[in-house]
């Protein structure tokens, strides 16, 4: 038989709501767009080592379970989330950056509320815990700021974007973020994203804006 000359691995991923054992082992994300929202984890199956032959075939080596090379190839997988069509983006592959820093801050969580409400959505809590549980190993001092639409008077929407922080805030303390490093904010009406003058505008000003200091940022590649 002749010398092997090229050596690839293969592998099998499948989309599952399963939550696994070992959380490298799996990617979770969260997607939220102006119309819907949706959560997945992508797991890696047995990965395979494959020759080349020089005549054309193909022989199968070994199996691996190196858990590096498995977080390699799941950060490949095709099934990742085009994260350009989210507006809320959260991943348990680090914490998600929004842009450049701003004078306040990264942005690391977007969480977006129905008309006249300030509870979070089961998907949104569900993987907002991801990056509650960064931001609580670091000790990072967290600014939690709430916004609404300008529909209703200014005093009221300034309560509401309070409320929208409180509850944002209050879903970070479960995973172990102190208050006394967080910093609640209401810009109530204030500080709008997008156009009041449409429904999708006043939908994407409905939110809670999670910021951590430029001098605190993660990289989005830390598992």
């Amino acid at each position: 038989m002749s010398k092997l000359h090229a050596l690839i691995a293969t592998s099998v991923f499948v989309s599952s709501f399963a939550v696994a054992e070992d959380p490298s082992s799996f990617i979770s994300e969260y997607c939220g767009t102006k119309h819907y929202e949706y959560s997945h984890k992508i797991t890696i199956g047995e990965v395979t080592g494959i020759g080349s032959h020089r005549n054309g075939f193909l022989q199968v080596t070994e199996t691996s379970n190196d858990d590096e090379l498995k977080m390699l190839l799941l950060k490949r997988s095709s099934l990742l989330t085009d994260k350009s069509d989210c507006l809320t983006y959260i991943s348990n592959l680090g914490i998600a950056s929004f842009g450049e820093a701003t004078d306040k801050g990264y942005l690391v969580a977007r969480v977006h509320f129905a008309f006249d409400k300030y509870n979070l959505t089961p998907l949104a809590k569900d993987v907002l815990s991801g990056v509650a549980r960064q931001l609580a190993e670091n000790n990072y001092q967290v600014t939690v700021e709430g916004h609404t639409d300008w529909i209703g008077s200014k005093s009221y929407n300034q309560a509401l974007g309070l409320n929208r922080a409180q509850s944002t805030a209050s879903e970070l303390y479960g995973y172990g973020i102190e208050k006394q490093n967080t910093t609640l904010k209401s810009f109530g009406e204030s500080e709008p994203i997008a156009s009041n003058k449409s429904k999708d505008g006043r939908s994407q000003n409905r939110r809670s804006d999670v910021y951590i200091p430029v001098e605190e940022s993660v990289s989005s590649d830390s598992n």
